[in-house]
């Protein structure tokens, strides 16, 4: 087995493992110090988090964080638990120690060690014999991958040699065993795009670009003018794509995918090398889950980056989350054959494995998995039994992942109705459940949910969950729901719930905490998102067309200027000329200065108008030879221009 030499090591690079390991250690140690009770512990983390903890206020305004305060949260300790001491220069290794799911097409990911120390190993297929290839470095973290130079086998058991310090193996010698995968080609999911109904916006300036009209039903005067809402149709109404529109309902930017047959989900912002981007799954979907790819795009609308999955599987569309060091955590669906005897259902079952990766996002290569086989059981869903062995068995449905301060990862399954908070340092063991058949403390009346999307937890133990209740149907609406662990009553309890007339929702959904304790709302697949204050009231209230939906909705702050120009449409009226104007995506347009004249040389200022919403019509008298827009900034500045346009 050979190993590449490129970017072996070198320089000060970030290494998320030593600091996961230490800060579980110190994790550990608190919860010695004090007690079995404590529920949370402030972990010392390089994003200095101040939490709120303590159980002073039993009521749903806990999730009220500051800016500082938004980054990541320490874990949940189980009350009563007693955690693993993690080795000295331990480090994380996928797939893990007696994994039984990993695909024949796997890389052997070593986290925390580096690419120098990577020597004398060896790899061994029970059928396929000795392993040739090559070591790939992560950019973003001290470790590397091996890729194989060819597959393993299926159902064969792969040994692995090492001089390191691994938990779950002997002396540095690990095995795990090579699932029988397979590769199913069922249907796509094909949105309608009906583009020529009532609820599909129109543009002159924009004429091939058609999305879903907004309609406020409840404005908020609280929102300022630089806030916006990030949405994800599907082009059931009008054309699919990602979105960004205003507080009143007009469009910002959109990304027509309609010409690509791809859809958008999960449209978000976040930060990429300390920059604001947005990120986005891209691709198809099949057996609700999504074969694409992540995309990352800068303030000026260029895609810098886009991130797939590894290890034989395609990047799902339920989660995508970027980490200040430049890895993505991303879900991943892979089908293998399972005995699911325990169950009553067949022993050659066709069952969809749930996958977590971190994903170094420079290099492409795959630092981690979990996979959910290995660490939850199929007796655990609530999904019911496959009647065939050729059924599509959706056990788990992983929907959700956030990283948590200590390094431990907080996911959630749709078809377990639970969260798990899991311990990549520990073998990926799961250290706690919220929610499902077995939750690690009692679930006080009110808490319980299921087939939820979007659990996450906050400061003073809170956890948000957008609960569908559907389907099938278990509840009488969806819910916005708010939890906490209370580690005296060693219970989960219930915090309240904001809920939507008639909104049962079965699939999709998010809980998104904004400051002073409110909240915005997206309905999954109901078509509305929505803002309630701390104390539960409805403060904004709006809705996409009736048969769309947005997996997500996002309240953001996005602030961007595009590369393209600014589109201007022309129109003779008789005695006058109409000017329409439009630039998709610039949010610092106030105004828009309108320029005419005999030659595009020879322009001079006509008139100033200020913007309004997407496209703005300019009437002009006569009919000037040549025109040209030009946008200004709150400041007056001019930020850009038009082509001149004949008139």
């Amino acid at each position: 087995m050979s190993r590449k030499q490129e970017g072996a090591g070198g320089g000060r690079v970030p290494d998320p493992l030593k600091r996961r390991i230490e800060r579980r250690r110190q994790f550990i140690r608190r919860r010695i110090a004090v007690g079995t009770s404590a529920a949370l512990v402030v972990a010392a983390t390089m994003f200095a988090v101040n939490l709120r903890g303590g159980e002073t206020t039993a009521s749903r305004s806990a999730i009220q964080l500051t800016d500082a305060q938004r980054g990541l949260v320490s874990p949940v300790a189980m009350p009563g638990a007693s955690l693993p001491q993690v080795p000295a220069g331990a480090v994380t290794v996928s797939p893990e120690p007696n994994s039984r799911t990993a695909d024949p097409r796997t890389q052997i990911s070593v986290l925390g060690a580096p690419l120098s120390a990577l020597t004398n190993i060896t790899v061994t297929g029970s059928k396929s014999g000795v392993h040739q290839g090559h070591w790939e470095a992560y950019k973003s973290a001290t470790g590397a991958s091996f890729l194989p130079s060819r597959p393993f086998v299926p159902g064969e058991t792969v040994t692995v040699k090492t001089n390191l310090t691994i938990v779950g193996s002997n002396n540095g010698t690990y095995q795990f065993q090579v699932a029988h995968v397979l590769h199913l080609t069922g249907d796509l999911t094909v949105p309608a795009s009906h583009t020529n109904v009532a609820g599909v916006q129109h543009f002159a300036t924009q004429p091939a670009m058609l999305p879903p009209a907004i309609t406020v039903a409840k404005s908020d005067s609280s929102l300022g003018p630089d806030e916006s809402f990030l949405l994800s149709p599907k082009g059931d109404v009008g054309q699919p794509g990602p979105m960004i529109v205003a507080p009143d309902g007009s469009l910002i930017w959109f990304d027509n995918l309609a010409k690509t047959g791809q859809l958008a989900f999960d449209l978000n912002e976040q930060r990429y090398h300390g920059q604001p981007v947005l990120t986005w799954f891209q691709g198809q979907v099949r057996y609700g889950h999504g074969e694409g790819e992540g995309i990352i795009m800068n303030d000026r609308y260029q895609v810098i980056a886009k991130v797939h999955a590894g290890n034989g599987v395609q990047m799902d569309l339920h989660e995508f989350q970027l980490t200040s060091a430049g890895q993505a955590y991303i879900t991943a669906y892979r089908t293998v054959r399972w005995n699911l005897s325990s169950i009553g259902g067949p022993a050659n079952a066709t069952v969809f494995d749930g996958v977590m990766q971190e994903i170094d996002v420079a290099t492409g290569l795959v630092m981690d998995e979990w996979d959910s086989l290995d660490h939850v059981p199929t007796t655990a869903s609530y999904y019911g039994k496959p009647p065939t062995s050729s059924y599509e068995y959706d056990y788990f449905h992983i929907n959700s992942i956030q990283p948590l301060a200590g390094g431990d990862l907080l996911i959630g399954a749709r078809n377990t109705s639970a969260a798990y908070e899991v311990d990549p340092a520990d073998d990926g063991a799961v250290v706690f459940q919220l929610g499902g058949k077995t939750p690690s403390v009692p679930m006080q009346t009110g808490s319980f949910f299921w087939f939820q999307h979007d659990v996450q937890l906050h400061g003073g133990g809170v956890f948000t969950v957008f609960d569908d209740g559907a389907a099938p149907p278990r509840e009488p609406s969806s819910r916005a729901l708010f939890l906490r662990l209370s580690t005296s009553a060693k219970q989960i309890q219930y915090l309240g719930a904001d809920t939507h007339p008639g909104v049962l929702a079965y699939a999709l959904g998010n809980v998104q905490e904004l400051p002073h304790g409110s909240v915005e709302v997206g309905w999954g697949t109901a078509p509305y998102y929505s803002i309630y204050s701390s104390s539960g009231a409805l403060l904004y209230d709006a809705a996409m067309p009736q048969g769309d939906d947005s997996y997500r909705a996002y309240l953001d702050r996005w602030q961007a200027q595009p590369e393209t120009k600014p589109t201007i449409a022309v129109a003779n009226l008789g005695g006058s000329t109409s000017v329409r104007v439009s630039w998709n995506g610039a949010t610092q347009v106030h105004a828009w200065r309108l320029l005419a004249g005999p030659s595009p040389n020879r322009l001079g200022l006509v008139t100033t108008v200020p913007k309004t919403g997407f496209e703005t019509a300019i009437s002009v008298p006569r009919h000037p030879a040549y025109l040209r827009v030009e946008a200004v900034n709150g400041a007056g500045q001019v930020i850009g221009g038009s082509l001149p346009h004949a008139g």
